[in-house]
């Protein structure tokens, strides 16, 4: 998801301590020795079945002028594409078999499938017979994926006797149905369908968990690139040409391809090798879990000159209290194998009380999941895997006035509460130059899923100008590349990093409305200790954005003549003073300036040029040895500058300016809690 950058401003984390329970002592005395139970070996054969979501998308690409562009050979040719997007349950089953290697490592081949990904009808916006009076039809077209099968190799790790952590990559195969039709129905020779498997290749990873001797679930992430082909869709409609020949009207040829992200929850059933009988001991696993939760309570509120419609202008005020909770756990087989995998989801309460923009979210916001691992098996290089996903548990739609729930992120914690489904794979190496620095390079890609937004309803007839149109939203995909390097010299710890990031193009119900620039962001971070009780952390941050690529007004998109876009650069230093190993006491100032308005499409939000100045303090205590608890409060100011978007008046001596010069105040309060087990 695009989030807008924005400092934390001493916000501080609200929660409740979540119980964990002490392992007794045993009692001094002899007791009978159970025997220790035999482990089984992943070597066997394994039939399955899986059920789950699949996030789809398909593209048409017509390559002649057919009836559902151009009224077959009379009108000139119009090539237009078609693009289809759904998200819906598919269900499967899969069979293969494992082969454990001397050690940890296990080695497989899986064959699996699964039925009916992606099943959408659109209209094609054309109309053959050009809004005659006597024939007012829509072109309706559908995209069918009938099955998705796969066979795969699979490379896993055994990081305890009973979990098994694999990749898997290699063929796909798919059946894709496309037809059109008229609506409503009519004899006009004009329908059509065509089926063909397509070609392709797939990736992924997931992990295995033995329930049983025989049996084991799981969970499984895979992407299926389907690759394009040509579909012929003939048509019994005939035309005349102008010289009165009667020929047979253009096939519908189009190229279709596909791409599906499925998350599946699987179970197996082992009984075809020895995995079903008990072969003796396993390597002996020597890796340790250890896992964490923080719960938080964060408290906002903010008043101004204006609401969040910075073009109306009423004084405006809001407030937003959001609840986040992270849970965390980690595998750590030492010389080998770190696992981490964190889940984050929250709730959130925001209230814009501006007159004649009242409006109020009450609900989730996306959720997060991420799993890391890092090879630890040389000592100056450590390759990193990881994948992280978005899921659209919040809510992206936000009709009518509700639409002005959204809020500045530079005034409360959460702006937006939803996007699509989201997928980042990354890669990277960890090189250690010396016994105290290290510098890390990984390169990631993410498939940003479709998801729906409100639009504006110009008809005269449905209430001119109200927002309640399901617009589709594809945010397209991102790049990125980053380096991070971690030194310390004498009492300090440095930080610091650099991110590229390259996105493609933004579509509006499969229109293309925009490509945002590419985008540099760097961050700096030092932690000094003064001594045992005094330290300071200080941090900066830069980033600018290029030239986005906007409409034009021939069609297409071409690059805007003037960067709208900002450079933000974002300070905060922060003194604490340890008072005993308990109780820690800290201050804060922090300052952001951005130096142009902007409007990002994607979450809907116009995000005005600024200056903010912050002050804060925070107490940290420790309850316990693995427990803690922090409460942070701070205060701001913002001055946000006259921006040059609109020209009001060209009336002398002044023209106005929307937005114009703003100032608003803003309080943050929150508290956390973190427990350790």
């Amino acid at each position: 998801m695009r989030r807008t950058l924005s400092p934390a401003y001493g916000w501080l984390s609200l929660g409740i301590v979540l119980p964990f329970i002490a392992a007794a002592n045993a009692a001094d005395m002899d007791l009978p020795t159970a025997p220790k139970p035999a482990a089984y070996s992943w070597t066997g054969c394994y039939v399955g079945a899986q059920l789950g979501r699949a996030q789809s998308r398909a593209h048409w690409d017509y390559t002649t002028s057919n009836p559902y562009t151009a009224f077959g050979n009379v009108e000139p040719q119009k090539n237009f594409g078609a693009d289809f997007s759904q998200e819906r349950w598919v269900a499967g089953g899969q069979a293969g078999c494992n082969y454990q290697l001397g050690g940890r490592w296990v080695v497989g081949l899986e064959a699996s499938g699964f039925t009916n990904p992606l099943n959408e009808t659109k209209d094609n916006h054309f109309d053959p017979f050009f809004n005659d009076v006597n024939h007012r039809f829509n072109t309706m077209i559908t995209t069918d994926v009938l099955s998705v099968t796969t066979v795969t190799g699979r490379l896993g790790l055994a990081v305890a006797p009973d979990w098994l952590v694999y990749g898997k990559g290699g063929f796909a195969a798919g059946r894709i149905k496309t037809y059109g039709a008229l609506d409503p129905a009519n004899p006009a020779g004009l329908d059509w369908k065509d089926t063909q498997w397509h070609t392709g290749w797939t990736a992924g990873g997931g992990f295995e968990y033995r329930l049983f001797r025989n049996v084991t679930i799981g969970a499984e992430y895979a992407y299926v690139r389907l690759n394009n082909k040509d579909h012929v869709g003939t048509v019994a409609a005939l035309d005349t040409l102008p010289s009165g020949a009667v020929v047979p009207a253009n096939p519908v040829l189009h190229g279709v391809s596909a791409d599906i992200h499925s998350v599946m929850a699987r179970i197996n059933f082992y009984g075809l090798g020895p995995a079903a009988a008990n072969v003796g001991q396993s390597p002996v696993f020597t890796g340790t879990f250890s896992s964490f939760a923080t719960s938080e309570v964060k408290f906002a509120s903010w008043t101004g000159t204006r609401g969040s419609n910075v073009f109306a202008g009423d004084p405006g005020k809001g407030y937003q209290i959001y609840s986040p909770t992270t849970v965390g756990i980690n595998y750590d087989l030492p010389s080998e194998l770190k696992v981490e995998a964190r889940f984050k989801g929250g709730y959130v309460y925001a209230r814009q009380q501006t007159s004649g923009q009242g409006a109020t979210y009450d609900g989730p916001v996306d959720s997060q999941v991420s799993l890391n691992a890092t090879l630890l098996n040389w000592e100056s290089v450590r390759p990193t895997f990881g994948v992280a996903m978005n899921l659209p548990t919040g809510n992206a739609y936000l009709p009518y006035n509700q639409r002005f729930a959204r809020m500045d992120t530079d005034l409360v914690e959460v702006g937006a509460y939803g996007a699509g489904f989201n997928v980042n794979p990354t890669a990277g190496l960890v090189f250690g130059l010396n016994q105290s620095t290290a510098l890390s390079v990984s390169a990631g890609y993410a498939w940003q899923g479709e998801f729906t937004r409100e639009g504006i309803d110009l008809a005269p007839e449905n209430g001119f100008g109200i927002f309640d149109l399901k617009r589709k939203v594809n945010p397209g995909d991102v790049f990125t590349g980053n380096a991070n390097l971690t030194t310390s010299i004498g009492k300090a710890v440095l930080l610091t990093s650099f991110a590229y990031m390259s996105e493609s193009q933004v579509t509006i119900d499969g229109l293309a409305t925009g490509r945002n620039g590419a985008r540099y962001i760097s961050n700096a971070a030092m932690i000094y200790q003064f001594d045992d009780q005094w330290s300071a952390t200080l941090n900066g941050s830069w980033s600018y954005q290029g030239k986005n690529e906007i409409p034009g007004l021939a069609g297409g998109l071409v690059t805007e003549p003037k960067n709208s876009n900002s450079n933000v650069v974002i300070g905060s230093i922060e003194p604490g003073y340890q008072v005993n190993d308990k109780l820690k006491l800290a201050v804060n100032y922090s300052v952001l300036w951005r130096d142009h308005n902007y409007y990002d499409p994607v979450e809907a939000q116009f995000v005005p040029a600024k200056l903010k100045n912050s002050v804060g303090g925070s107490i940290a205590y420790a309850i316990t040895p693995t427990a803690s608890i922090e409460f942070r409060g701070s205060h701001a100011w913002i001055r946000q500058d006259t921006g040059p978007l609109l020209v009001t008046s060209f009336i002398p001596p002044a023209a106005e300016n929307l937005p114009p010069s703003m100032k608003f105040q803003a309080w943050f309060a929150s508290i956390a809690a973190t427990g350790r087990f």
